[in-house]
């Protein structure tokens, strides 16, 4: 398997694993310094840069999102490496929580490396996709004290 891909599935494992831990110290070595982030398209849309404000950013949606669920079940599809460096795929995610309704979002991400970490990454939300539209209308019913904002 490709380098690229086999750093990023294993940037992911980390990932899941700091939702669940809080311990994001972790995804350190998978960025670079100058590392950015970019979220387009949901009501979260914002532009980081700099690999500790990209961490502090994934930290703060997470705590304010996706810790409040009794259960996230995040998996990557369509996944595709096109040179140079980049790999792009589907991030998909269910959310669950006892006496609410589960919740599915579905963004398209990006992510691009340079000398074996990641220096750019990018999750864009279409609106007009079911599951987005979906989890705007459950924000909007169910949502308060929820957010799943990055800054």
């Amino acid at each position: 398997m490709n380098e690229v891909l086999t750093t990023w599935r294993r940037f992911l494992d980390v990932f899941n694993e700091a939702c669940l831990t809080d311990e994001w110290d972790t995804l350190s070595p998978f960025l670079t310094e100058d590392a950015d982030y970019r979220v387009s398209g949901f009501p979260m849309a914002c532009h980081l840069h700099g690999r500790d404000a990209v961490i502090a950013g994934f930290a703060k949606s997470v705590r304010g999102f996706d810790r409040k669920f009794d259960q996230r079940h995040h998996e990557p599809v369509g996944i595709r490496y096109a040179q140079p460096d980049t790999v792009s795929a589907i991030a998909w995610t269910r959310y669950s929580k006892a006496g609410l309704p589960d919740v599915c979002v579905a963004a398209h991400g990006i992510w691009q490396f340079r000398d074996g970490r990641i220096s750019h990454m990018s999750d864009m939300w279409d609106t007009t996709l079911a599951e987005n539209a979906n989890a705007l209308a459950w924000l909007s019913q169910h949502g308060a004290g929820f957010d799943p904002a990055y800054a």
